[in-house]
């Protein structure tokens, strides 16, 4: 068993310092970035930390204790600011939210550093600690606290969610899926721990490995998280611009397209779309649509969303749905299969091609097809 868990808290160690070092090597200065690299700071403290306390290593122990035993306070709130960051402003942004940091700091103050104290000097200099320890179950605080803030979380995301497609305009539709998914994750490891918790406190029934099946959770999430995060369109979605971001903001108090823009960009769209066939190339995106347009992407955006009530995508799956309905009805789906269908009006993958074209029409595009023929 414990060659096991030596192994997965060596795995988690690795990992985290690629997930660090590839934020690192992004580009950008924006604040959600700078948020995760606090995030997976302490995440890899609370590893090496559980790593020390597995071989006895005092070394390691003593300087990641303060980190670690006080990461489920501050680790579900990075989590929350993470996620609020991707949808405001910037500016003061910290200080606007400084009062979460407040539980935290407390307890820094008040316990973990005089634990620290009593521990290094083998004397009971705080004595208060001791009472503490005795009758206050700190995990349940602890988890507890976490899983409200990560509940928050989600709370944000689903909040926003109709909206995102329509107004972050740089990524694709399951980049977001990021954020659901960074919540889930550690809110099921959370949650596993508070479980453990209860059962300690009120069956007496004692896992010896605990601690460790939470650490193997997060490292589990971790390893997940990092590869789904580092094949994004954008790494750990942390490259909003703060154009988009001011776009989502006033996309509800701002008029941005004139009423005398309105018919001149409609007519450029048609002809993108009914002439050149502009939706049959699989990476447009639309940066690539708004420069066609001659427009920024921004006001494409707004363009789409408040005039033509629809999004990008949307727009874009319509017509190639449309595409793909005329070829499963000529001649054209003799000469060839429903996949190579699928990729002829534009779609990147089968999988895409199925899902969509079911979701608009109510059928697989076989059993269009086979309607048609037997007709």
């Amino acid at each position: 068993m414990e060659l096991f868990i030596d192994f997965i808290l060596i795995v988690g160690i690795v990992l985290n310092i690629i997930i660090l070092l590839k934020l690192f090597k992004t580009n950008n200065t924006q604040l959600p970035k700078k948020i995760l690299i606090v995030f997976w700071f302490f995440i890899l403290f609370t590893i090496i930390h559980f790593y020390g306390l597995l071989h006895n290593l005092n070394f390691l122990l003593i300087p990641t204790f303060i980190l670690e035993n006080g990461s489920r306070f501050l680790l579900a709130v990075l989590i929350y600011l993470y996620v609020k960051s991707l949808f405001e402003n910037e500016k003061n942004f910290i200080i606007r939210h400084s009062a979460h940091f407040i539980p935290f700091i407390l307890y820094l103050l008040f316990y973990i550093i005089p634990s620290s104290i009593n521990y290094v000097t083998d004397k009971n200099i705080f004595p208060y600690i001791q009472t503490i320890n005795k009758h206050i179950n700190l995990a349940l605080i602890k988890d507890s606290y976490g899983i409200i803030y990560l509940l928050m979380s989600l709370n944000i995301f689903y909040k926003y969610k109709p909206r995102l497609k329509q107004f972050f305009s740089t990524f694709k539709e399951q980049d977001f899926v990021w954020i659901k998914k960074f919540v889930m994750l550690f809110l099921i490891a959370l949650s596993t721990d508070l479980i453990m918790t209860f059962s300690e406190i009120y069956f007496g029934y004692n896992v010896e490995w605990d601690a460790y099946i939470t650490v193997f959770l997060v490292i589990t999430a971790m390893g997940y998280l990092g590869y789904f995060g580092l094949s994004q369109t954008t790494i750990f979605l942390t490259e909003i611009t703060s154009e988009d971001i001011l776009l989502f903001k006033n996309s509800k108090t701002k008029k941005i397209i004139k009423q005398e823009e309105e018919n001149e960009l409609k007519s450029k769209l048609n002809k993108l779309f009914n002439e050149e066939k502009i939706h049959l190339e699989k990476d447009l995106n639309l940066n690539d649509l708004s420069q066609k347009m001659q427009i920024s992407s921004r006001k494409l955006s707004a363009f789409l969303n408040d005039v033509l009530k629809t999004n990008f995508y949307d727009k874009v799956n319509y017509h190639r749905v449309e595409e793909a309905k005329t070829m499963l009805v000529t001649d054209k789906v003799i000469q060839y299969t429903v996949t190579a269908i699928g990729e002829l009006s534009g779609f990147n993958s089968k999988s895409s091609f199925y899902r969509i074209f079911k979701k608009t029409t109510g059928y697989s595009p076989s059993e269009y097809k086979n309607s048609f023929n037997n007709k």
